[in-house]
């Protein structure tokens, strides 16, 4: 099974000379729609902070600073940071090197978190450090909005691979260009990785996000679907005659501010 590490820092400060080259994301052509939507319905966005945690290059900063009061952005790369600060200098705009891991220093500083594919770490303690410090660096009744990484686009990706290598082979030659193209031996597909030189990332399946999520102490947690063109999804096999492959789009809310113990 795949037992690379994580993608470190340093990691991260290589790709961000050539980002999109590099990186399979869902803002390359702008804000997705559904996170698009899910902002624009934030209500006094004016008066709120929102943290954009694993800020990376910056895409999405711009259209944050213009509609929230002030907006903090993360990120471990200082590489990331600087093409960041390039991206967008507008006043209310903070810009943090930190660890999501870590968010200590952040705790209830946040009215609404945004996270775009910056959650990917394959170790699953570490990952539940993560999510329960985003759900601790918001306010009581904060928002997450957030875009993960899926894995069932794999299992999909796979299908069609192996629809179309089996019109071409037999079945025995079908099934074993399908592991081979897909890179079968990279993936670990009980825990949902995927690792290659560069490190291992994490994948999530729909109901392991759920159940995560639940667990960090979020509520209200709604999965929704951020599609990519055939023409956005890298190293993937590109079929655009089918539906088209995504990831998960969460909206989900911190557990409200505990309540008072009324006196007998």
């Amino acid at each position: 099974m795949p037992t690379s590490p994580e993608m470190a820092a340093r990691d991260w400060d290589r790709v961000a000379r050539d980002y999109f080259s590099e990186v399979v994301s869902p803002l390359r052509g702008g804000v997705p729609a559904p996170l698009a939507r899910a902002l624009a319905r934030v209500p006094d966005a004016q008066r709120k902070t929102v943290g954009d945690l694993g800020c990376g290059i910056g895409s999405l900063l711009p259209t944050l600073a213009r509609r929230f009061r002030r907006v903090i952005g993360i990120d471990f790369s200082p590489a990331m940071l600087s093409r960041a600060r390039a991206a967008c200098r507008a006043p209310n705009v903070a810009l943090h090197r930190a660890d999501l891991s870590d968010l200590g220093r952040f705790r209830a500083k946040l009215d609404v978190a945004v996270t775009v594919n910056a959650v990917l770490t394959p170790d699953p303690e570490r990952l539940d450090r993560i999510l329960a410090g985003i759900q601790a660096a918001l306010r009581p009744g904060g928002i997450l909005l957030g875009i993960f990484p899926a894995m069932e686009p794999v299992l999909y990706q796979g299908f069609l691979i192996h629809e179309r290598e089996r019109m071409r082979h037999s079945p025995a030659l079908a099934r074993s260009r399908t592991a081979a193209i897909l890179e079968r031996s990279r993936y670990d597909f009980v825990h949902g990785t995927y690792a290659d030189d560069d490190g291992a990332q994490k994948f999530f399946y729909a109901f392991e996000l759920g159940h995560r999520l639940r667990r960090a102490g979020f509520r209200k947690i709604r999965i929704g679907r951020v599609y990519y063109s055939w023409d956005d999804i890298g190293g993937y096999e590109r079929f655009p005659g089918e539906p088209r492959m995504w990831d998960w789009f969460v909206c989900a809310e911190a557990r409200p501010a505990a309540r008072a113990r009324r006196r007998a």
